[in-house]
């Protein structure tokens, strides 16, 4: 029971963190800044909302991803509780710390990070399935990103329409911008809540309702947790960072980011919704700035989330176990 615990305990911490540091992302567009430097929340209060209805409908509409993003399918090798455990904690210490420092990660890679460098390291390099790992999942979270950017751009350039100067965007405009961050939002729980979940369910009795229903609902009123509590830090700094956009341009990014990660949830395909947005959203600017800002966050992860989360999941696999039995 201790460790089934300690299992469900450190993954509503990393759904809190997963909440606070991507749902600012799905609304940021939508956050302005107070006189005092301060940022509304109710953006914040809307995606978190959505993210949580996507964390549950996840039930449903991403059992796919469920058996395809999960350590089992990643390796060969026979784990216990213990592996489990450790990539837990090592997602969690990295996400939520890089939310400390306002500084926007993925969870994706994260998770990733902390199976495949800790199997290689207590199995070894022949114990992680490399044709599935290439083709289901590595493929999949390195392409969607571009598809999405060059996608956007090139219909961006095709039904490109002269500018009216002093023409105001009509109502329904605005209105929509705000059902596509909610649409974003709402995806972003569809394909992460999965990822997590899968690990809280290895605490649980195999293929029982509670094994299913009780990690997504952690999930879910996690996410909505950290959205509020925490989502404000890493929000301001993508508005810091924002290029200017028109709530058109706003909404495509947003119709696009939604479809293509609810379609990769629904079919298996592991996304960064993170990644995916920024694609997006850079090539709805059409600026070579936005571009070449939105890769180099692409290839940053790969470089420094993956091997920095399996590195301390390495560090707990090693500690771990000393610690207990100092205990």
């Amino acid at each position: 029971m201790l460790i089934e615990e300690v299992g469900l305990g450190v993954l509503f911490v990393l759904a809190f963190a997963n909440g606070a540091n991507d749902v600012g992302k799905s609304v940021a567009s939508l956050m302005h800044f107070d006189p005092d430097g301060k940022t509304s929340r109710r953006p914040l209060l809307w995606g978190g909302v959505f993210s949580s209805l996507g964390s549950v409908s996840a039930v449903l509409i991403s059992s796919r991803l469920f058996s395809v993003f999960t350590p089992q399918s990643i390796l060969h090798s026979p784990f216990d509780s213990s592996f489990v455990v450790a990539v837990l904690v090592a997602a969690t210490l990295w996400v939520l710390a890089a939310t400390l420092v306002r500084l926007p990660v993925s969870t994706t890679h994260a998770i990733l990070g902390a199976i495949m460098l800790q199997g290689i390291f207590l199995f070894g390099l022949s114990s992680l399935a490399w044709d599935f790992l290439v083709i289901r999942i590595l493929l999949p979270l390195a392409g969607g990103p571009l598809a999405a950017l060059i996608g956007i751009y090139l219909f961006e350039r095709l039904t490109k329409r002269p500018q009216v100067p002093g023409k105001e965007k009509p109502k329904w405009v605005e209105l929509a911008h705000w059902g596509s961050a909610a649409a974003t939002a709402y995806a972003r729980g569809a394909n992460d809540a999965p990822k997590m979940a899968v690990l809280g369910g290895f605490f649980l009795v195999a293929n029982s309702v509670e094994s299913v229903w009780v990690p997504y609902s952690i999930v879910a009123v996690a996410v909505l947790v950290g959205s509020l509590v925490l989502g404000r830090r890493v929000a301001q700094t993508l508005i810091g960072r924002a290029f200017p956009l028109d709530h058109g341009q706003r909404l495509r990014a947003g119709i696009a980011t939604a479809a293509f990660v609810s379609a990769g949830a629904y079919f298996g395909a592991p996304l960064s919704t993170t990644h995916v947005h920024a694609g997006a959203t850079a090539g709805a600017s059409g600026l070579k700035e936005s571009i070449r800002w939105a890769l180099r966050g692409m290839v940053l992860p790969w470089l420094v989330t993956l091997p920095a989360a399996g590195l301390l999941a390495i560090g707990v696999a090693v500690i771990g176990p000393r610690l207990l039995a100092l205990l």
